[in-house]
């Protein structure tokens, strides 16, 4: 996956939808990801998972994009792995982070050695180094989560795309406060 790539088009999609309307911390920007994370765990405990094949037939019939996406893949653990992906790809993007810049991470997990408590812990324990560069922070993030949901056997690029384009169409802020 180009973060690179992926980090444009987030932050424009995050820009378009009044998130940078006024500038806010980096710390905000990664307890909403925190918040992403929390997510997966609460999908996972309630065992959701996207329905690709129903949401590629509706798609199909001509049904509202929007309306089948809700449906079929919106907050399952597919969809909070790929939200958080995108948090930490708008907050790239923000930066201007330049990820061919950047020394490769070279961090690697046995994430099936973990549950997937322990794996969001560990994200979100990576997230949180202060003594660490935030664009490194940052590219930690993507990895892990890319990796992991790859240990998950989740087709990651895939739920990525279809969520920002899931996200274009929806109101400010995703009719929240921020």
């Amino acid at each position: 996956m180009n973060y690179n790539e992926y980090s444009k088009k987030a932050h424009r999609i995050a820009v378009n939808h009044g998130f940078w309307d006024a500038r806010v911390s980096n710390e905000h920007c990664l307890m909403l990801t925190c918040t992403e994370i929390a997510e997966i765990i609460e999908a996972d405990r309630k065992n959701r998972h996207a329905r690709i094949g129903m949401f590629e037939h509706a798609l199909k019939d001509g049904e509202s994009y929007e309306a089948i996406f809700e449906e079929y893949i919106k907050d399952t653990i597919e969809d909070e792995f790929a939200d958080t992906f995108i948090r930490l790809c708008d907050l790239a993007g923000e930066l201007e982070i330049d990820f061919d810049k950047l020394n490769p991470c070279n961090y690697h997990r046995a994430f099936d050695r973990f549950t997937m408590t322990e794996n969001a812990f560990g994200l979100i324990k990576g997230l949180s180094k202060g003594q660490i560069s935030i664009c490194k922070r940052i590219q930690f993030g993507l990895d892990y989560i890319t990796n992991w949901a790859k240990s998950q056997n989740i087709n990651f690029e895939w739920h990525v795309r279809h969520k920002m384009k899931y996200n274009e169409s929806r109101p400010a802020k995703h009719g929240k406060k921020y």
